[in-house]
């Protein structure tokens, strides 16, 4: 494990998501894995630890996620990252919103994608892998940390459970399937940082998930 590497996940924002700051110690140079829609509470956490922000990514376009994506990206001069089949969710984040109850601003600003197998490197010995997802919506994904055994998944996988698949476009099978060949197939040591609630691991999940078996 790369003891230059830390990081820390804090819950934010109105339904308590989970963003995650990674960073390299010795150069401050950090992520933001999902602002929420409350990104303060990240604005005080890279202040108070003098990082500096490098790149801002998303595990998915629903608001809870992403509502906050703008002003992060305006504020360190950055452009946000998401799979390309969550683009369209993004840029209509005010009407999804909106129909579960709650409101969202509408992005002013347009994403860069993120790939399925994709090395996103921020310097040497910091890198992240991108693994494409889709279930609880079409362009979920995760961020795999090696160095960290560490997987942010987003709400594709939480402790004992996994995430809804009955808004639009989820996919009940394509969640399993996601599980089963991209987050199963991790070491089991690995650390799930869901984004929402407690953090598990993909051995716990692979023997005790009712949802979603290992085969």
């Amino acid at each position: 494990m790369n003891l230059d590497l830390r990081w820390e996940s804090q819950a934010s924002g109105i339904l308590s998501c989970v963003g995650t700051v990674i960073w390299k110690e010795s150069t401050k140079s950090a992520v933001l894995i999902d602002p929420t829609d409350d990104p303060e509470t990240f604005f005080v956490f890279l202040n108070e630890n003098s990082l500096v922000l490098k790149a801002l990514l998303l595990t998915h376009g629903h608001f809870d996620h992403a509502g906050g994506t703008c002003e992060v990206a305006r504020r360190f001069d950055l452009t946000p990252r998401l799979h390309r089949d969550d683009w369209n969710l993004f840029l209509d984040m005010p009407k999804w919103a909106q129909s579960i109850g709650f409101t969202a601003a509408a992005p002013d600003i347009a994403p860069q994608t993120v790939e399925h197998g994709e090395i996103i490197s921020i310097e040497e010995g910091f890198t992240l892998r991108v693994l494409h997802t889709p279930g609880h919506t079409p362009g979920q994904v995760a961020y795999y940390v090696k160095e960290l055994d560490l997987a942010i998944v987003g709400d594709t996988l939480f402790y004992g459970s996994v995430g809804r698949t009955d808004l639009p476009g989820g996919s009940q099978e394509q969640l399993a399937r996601s599980i089963r060949n991209q987050l199963y197939t991790l070491p089991d040591q690995t650390l799930v940082v869901p984004g929402h609630g407690p953090q598990t691991s993909v051995g716990r999940e692979k023997r005790e998930n009712p949802y979603v078996k290992a085969v």
